[in-house]
């Protein structure tokens, strides 16, 4: 069983999108260790690591955690910002829409769909019969639109359809923990829906003692980024969400 601490420090790493490194990192670890923020632009599945950087998806093998090779590249679109994994699938997203990758075949993804949107920032998250992603306004997003989104999966990501979206002040990172989607409303919180009724989220409670930027759920923690370090929360009843550390 891996140390709480340095799980804690992995997904940190991950959290950032940072390039930190351990002497002692090995396969076993980045194979148990897959869990990122929405605003990641690497992510691990099994024994390979994606990257993304403006327009391409790199693969690398990291069987050889110290050796990681590089298998392929694969030119997505001009401006892709994030990466979500979720089964076999890579759900990419940039200013102008998102992009579904499959990866049953792991060193050579097959694009399977897309949707397109209106100009802006664009995390996504996906639980299977949905996929939710948020659309900001900002200088390098050259958009004015702030609202979270909700597309409907279920007919497979190659029919992905537009379900209906939500205002919000400036919404950037966003988690999923069981029926709940957590959403940094910059500004404005992190707020939290709902999703029994998954094209419906239903806001359930707002949390606005910190400045959001992004959040991943691990277990029954949420580890969010703020604008000025790290907090740390027990959901374990939803009910009753406490604050169990911040790092400033």
């Amino acid at each position: 069983m891996l140390n709480n601490k340095l799980v804690s420090f992995v997904l940190i790493c991950i959290l950032f999108a940072t390039s930190c490194t351990k002497e002692n990192t090995n396969a076993a670890l980045i194979n148990q260790t897959n869990k990122g923020g929405s605003l990641a632009r690497f992510t691990v599945v099994g024994n390979y690591l994606y990257a993304i950087n403006n327009s391409e998806l790199k693969v690398f093998d990291v069987t050889n955690a110290n050796n990681p090779i590089l298998e392929n590249t694969i030119l997505v679109d001009n401006n892709i910002e994030t990466i979500y994994p979720f089964k076999d699938k890579l759900f990419i997203a940039g200013n102008l829409g998102m992009f579904m990758y499959n990866i049953s075949d792991p060193v050579n993804p097959i694009k399977e769909g897309s949707v397109q949107h209106i100009t802006g920032c664009d995390p996504v998250v996906v639980n299977g019969k949905y996929a939710y992603l948020t659309i900001h306004s900002g200088t390098t997003c050259h958009g004015n639109i702030n609202e979270l989104q909700i597309y409907d999966l279920t007919n497979g990501v190659n029919s992905a359809s537009f379900v209906k979206s939500i205002t919000l002040t400036s919404p950037i990172g966003l988690g999923l923990h069981n029926n709940y989607l957590f959403v940094c409303d910059k500004g404005n919180g992190l707020i939290v829906y709902d999703i029994t009724n998954g094209n419906n989220p239903v806001e359930f409670t707002k949390i606005t003692d910190e400045n959001y930027i992004d959040v991943i759920p691990y277990n029954n923690t949420l580890i969010c980024m703020l604008e000025d370090g790290i907090a740390y929360y027990d959901i374990s009843n939803m009910n009753a969400i406490s604050k169990l550390s911040v790092i400033k």
